[in-house]
């Protein structure tokens, strides 16, 4: 790889890096455009690139102990036997589909993220000590629902699934939203790291590529954890939300030209 294209990964990976630490996705969603848009690399390998990465944005996250305190270490392990199995079948289905599909998909997946980070928002972000014992049925099993979902999302599209889990901790488990984002940096980890496994053993993962944007996910993702407590995230959801935008109709727009010069 050209010196120039490792900086220029590194660079995007500190970045989404950032975002996935205040945000509480695996920042695939800017890693994935980043690297199919700018960088003409195949679905597939920029598909696993982004899991290793968000492995290592989660562990980035959890060393820092600002992050670590808000994180509800047995809410994610009771959620993380789902999002694994589901990560395994979205890993799998991605890996026979064809890329054009997997883009428009993706295009789908960062509108719904765009929607979720401006939407109304109810509670406080004072944290709160909810316990799984007190949480009724009915909640429990769309929360397994939901994280057999997000590792679905995680594996055929690459994004560690935390656009899905922190809408559901934050809505359906009402936890406080920083609460929410530093367990769903802990659960992405878990997560992306068996999408990354089917990955690497289909060979879609390219080392040099994989290796610059990970290490500057990992920079980042400590930046960001850095941050937490310094930046209004109401400005980090909308600046975020109109990225998410950007990135769906450059996606979907170029499908089109694609179809329609078909």
């Amino acid at each position: 790889m050209e010196a120039g294209l490792i900086v220029a990964l590194f660079a995007g990976g500190v970045a989404a890096g950032i975002v996935a630490a205040l945000l509480g996705v695996g920042g695939g969603i800017l890693m994935v455009p980043l690297m199919t848009l700018v960088f003409r690399v195949p679905i597939h390998s920029a598909l696993g690139a982004s899991l290793v990465a968000a492995v290592a944005t989660s562990d980035a996250a959890a060393l820092w102990p600002g992050k670590r305190r808000l994180m509800d270490v047995g809410l994610a392990w009771k959620l993380a036997l789902a999002t694994t199995f589901g990560a395994t079948i979205g890993a799998t289905v991605a890996l026979a589909s064809k890329p054009e599909v997997l883009q428009l998909l993706f295009a789908l997946v960062l509108l719904y993220a765009a929607y979720q980070l401006i939407a109304p928002r109810r509670g406080t972000e004072v944290v709160r000590d909810v316990e799984w014992a007190s949480i009724g049925r009915l909640r429990k099993a769309a929360m397994w629902l939901i994280g057999l979902f997000a590792g679905a999302s995680s594996g055929l599209l690459g994004i560690g699934g935390g656009i899905v889990i922190v809408p559901a901790l934050y809505l359906v488990l009402h936890k406080p939203f920083k609460t929410a984002t530093a367990t769903s940096n802990l659960l992405v980890g878990i997560t992306a790291m068996t999408g990354a496994f089917a990955y690497w053993w289909s060979g879609a993962l390219l080392p040099g590529l994989t290796l610059s944007i990970t290490a500057g996910a990992f920079v980042g993702a400590i930046i960001g954890s850095i941050l937490d407590r310094r930046v209004s995230s109401a400005v980090l959801r909308w600046g975020m939300a109109g990225l998410l935008v950007y990135s769906a109709i450059q996606m979907g727009s170029g499908l089109v030209r694609q179809w329609l010069g078909g």
